[in-house]
């Protein structure tokens, strides 16, 4: 079960602030209302019908817009000690019909602090991911992956700890990629570009926000 952890009310406060929303041309409060709905599960039509019932005409587009704003200025990975973490790699599909999802979870605390996007799972991916995770560990903790070669290399050249594992303590990653891969089926089976950074985009806002 997915709890939100970003109410409607930090949405409204966040849309309301004029330093960052210096214009205004829609009530802060339908915009936290449109993302909340969004992040909950509707698709963007469903969103946009669903504001439409309320009064509201909005477009599509300018819901994703006010996801992703909100997402990215929510979004706030501490630099910190980090337990042990859990990272693998998982298949997404978009109109280039597949891409590669990498993230990393630490397995007290839940949270994903590191996720990437690529279009291939080779050792030069691997690497930029590693370094992304490596950024926000004031320490150097355990990571666990599975048996994939792409880790092996990386895992030496940035002298990370590792360990290889197929199941255990790998399952807080599995069970996120699960809820992030039902997440994506209720709008659609794939995202609609054919850019890993847009889709990682998403997913981040997702992290965010969900």
């Amino acid at each position: 079960m997915i709890t939100l952890k970003v109410s409607i009310g930090q949405l409204y406060s966040l849309f309301s602030d004029r330093k960052i929303f210096p214009r205004r041309r829609v009530d802060p409060f339908v915009k936290a209302i449109g993302v909340k709905v969004y992040t909950l599960g509707l698709s963007l039509a469903q969103v946009k019908e669903f504001l439409e019932g309320l009064g509201y005409k909005v477009s599509r587009e300018a819901i994703r817009q006010w996801y992703l704003e909100a997402g990215e200025l929510l979004l706030n990975i501490e630099i910190k000690k980090r337990g042990f973490i859990a990272a693998d790699e998982t298949i997404i599909f978009n109109l280039t019909k597949k891409a590669y999802l990498w993230a990393a979870r630490e397995v007290k605390s839940g949270e994903v602090i590191a996720l990437q996007v690529t279009r291939g799972r080779g050792i030069g991916e691997c690497l930029k991911f590693l370094e992304k995770l490596k950024e926000v560990c004031k320490n150097n903790p355990t990571v666990y992956t599975d048996r994939g070669p792409w880790y092996n290399w990386p895992m030496k050249f940035l002298k990370i700890r590792h360990r290889r594992k197929t199941f255990g303590i790998r399952n807080s990653i599995e069970q996120w990629f699960s809820e992030l891969k039902r997440r994506i089926r209720q709008f659609n089976v794939c995202f609609p570009t054919y850019k890993p950074r847009v889709s990682e985009r998403w997913i981040a806002s997702w992290v965010a926000l969900s």
